[in-house]
């Protein structure tokens, strides 16, 4: 993967702008550089920093070492290159998004672009490397042919087409299999970690199984099902313990235990197991 490391460009700004800079300021000096590389991203961005306690914010990305953080990345890239054996294809932007958003894996035309906020401040950084990890294994499954053959799709269809034809079926594998892979890789933390929960979330996710078991299986089964709905739930991302769960039961019983048999695997085929699963199992 090409890497975009635009934290310099953050911490440069950051060290001129001692209180919250001017919009005019801000596109001037900060979105207008990066457009070579990210277009037109931060064009309408500058209400987020409006959102922020200034100096707060400001006192903790100025700790940022955006050489560190490449490394960072490339450890992790490297991990998951090494898992299923073969290069990631797509680019990579390291940037500073003043906690707007973390990190998302943009599909299009067969490859990726991953956008990270490295100077997001949730748990002072410490799941970066399993969001990290989950992205990149989106790379690694959605970049495979057979993904989408299997579906008689285009492997190197655009963007648009590829949101109009997930499936609900496909959404859950893709995010479950992120989960899974990143809690392989960066082993020992909280099991929360793996799904963007909190402790709490997480228990009440297991307390309301049944529930989750339904809803979800509701739109399995229904032959205008659709993944969006799923996003509603709460607490948010509670489909993805579900996903991740199930997952990791296919992991042992279809890949006897190497998450390597199941990055091409194409998820048309896995609606009945994904029916008799249950959250509780």
């Amino acid at each position: 993967m090409k890497v975009h490391n635009h934290l310099p460009l953050l911490i440069e700004c950051l060290s001129r702008w001692k209180t919250r800079p001017s919009e005019e300021q801000f596109i001037r000096e900060y979105a207008l550089p990066l457009q070579s590389t990210m277009g037109g991203f931060f064009d309408d961005f500058y209400e987020v920093l409006l959102d922020l306690d200034w100096s707060s914010y400001r006192t903790h990305a100025l700790t940022l070492d955006p050489a560190y953080e490449e490394s960072r990345f490339t450890e992790n890239l490297n991990q998951v290159e090494a898992l299923f054996d073969f290069k990631l294809p797509g680019e990579v932007f390291l940037m500073g998004t003043f906690q707007h958003m973390d990190g998302f894996a943009r599909f299009d035309q067969g490859t990726h672009k991953v956008y990270l906020g490295l100077d997001e401040d949730h748990l002072n950084g410490r799941y970066l490397d399993i969001l990290t990890v989950h992205e990149l294994t989106h790379v690694a499954r959605e970049t495979r042919p057979e993904v989408w053959q299997g579906y008689g799709l285009n492997p190197k269809m655009k963007r648009s087409d590829y949101l109009d034809s997930q499936t609900v079926i496909e959404h859950l594998m893709g995010e479950g299999f992120s989960c899974a892979v990143s809690e392989i890789l960066v082993p020992g933390e909280e099991q929360w970690k793996y799904t963007y929960q909190s402790r709490e979330s997480l228990e009440q996710v297991m307390n309301h199984a049944h529930h989750f078991d339904r809803v979800i299986k509701s739109e399995l089964r229904s032959n205008d099902g659709d993944y969006g709905n799923l996003y509603g739930l709460e607490p948010l991302y509670a489909h993805y313990v579900w996903a991740w769960r199930w997952v990791k039961q296919l992991i042992r019983e279809h890949g006897d235990g190497d998450p390597r048999k199941l990055v091409g695997l194409c998820s048309k085929d896995l609606i009945d197991h994904a029916l008799q699963f249950s959250l509780r199992a």
